[in-house]
């Protein structure tokens, strides 16, 4: 049995029920009793044509008006889910070789304007290494003390990466869960959708890249926000 968070409830705990439907293990539950509440969520992906949940790799195209928008291929794209600034659930789009060099070197050619074949080879298998950013975070944190969510849930930046929400919707990688929450200045809520992907890092590795963002802003005179326990405090 696993270690780790109830996709329902939250609860850590040393041992718990791994799913054995046809998601390949993507949602663990401490007891029978969050498996059935999660169900109205999990069956979205779970049963679906036999497929797995954990296929986080995909073509999105470019938006009109991208840098990239005139290249002849779609964007050969990995989805990355980490941990945000409060500790709650993040993804990433990343340039992904899932489909081989071939067609990420037309993006590297006019990111780093290559100076031949090699070096464009060179710069596309550094990219598809997850090197390069396709853009940046496609969620947004949500303090805890707004709305808690969910271990495997995250607010999606639809006003900013819209494309991309509704790339990585189709493709299953995400479902929308019907909550919404308003974040900063944007004038829209973002929708809270369930993540389904493992997550990439940890919670200590969270904290070390808060405090080194601590310690940059401090030595800028800038006051800044940091993890205590679940929530958050101002220094």
């Amino acid at each position: 049995m696993p270690t780790g968070c109830c996709s329902n409830c939250g609860r850590v705990a040393l041992k718990l029920l791994r799913c054995k439907g046809k998601c390949g293990g993507d949602a663990s539950y401490c007891n029978k009793s969050c498996q059935k509440a999660d169900w109205k969520m999990h069956k979205k992906i779970c049963p679906v044509g036999g497929k797995s949940a954990q296929k986080l790799t995909f073509e999105m195209s470019h938006p009109p008006g991208h840098p990239f928008a005139e290249l002849p291929n779609a964007a050969p794209v990995q989805a990355v889910r980490r941990m945000d600034a409060y500790g709650g659930s993040g993804m990433t789009l990343l340039y992904s070789d899932h489909l081989g060099i071939e067609p990420l070197m037309p993006y590297a050619d006019l990111l780093f304007c290559c100076d031949d074949v090699e070096d464009t080879c060179e710069k596309a298998q550094w990219m598809g290494e997850g090197n390069h950013p396709y853009e940046a975070h496609v969620t947004s944190p949500v303090d805890p003390r707004v709305m808690w969510l969910k271990p495997e849930e995250a607010a999606f930046n639809t006003e900013k990466y819209g494309d991309a929400v509704k790339a990585l919707m189709q493709h299953g990688i995400i479902t929308d869960t019907g909550k919404k929450v308003q974040i900063g200045l944007y004038p829209e809520k973002f929708p809270i959708c369930r993540i389904h992907a493992p997550q990439t890092n940890t919670i200590d590795e969270i904290r070390r890249q808060q405090k080194e963002r601590e310690d940059m802003f401090a030595s800028m005179g800038f006051q800044t926000m940091h993890l205590d326990g679940g929530g958050a405090r101002s220094s």
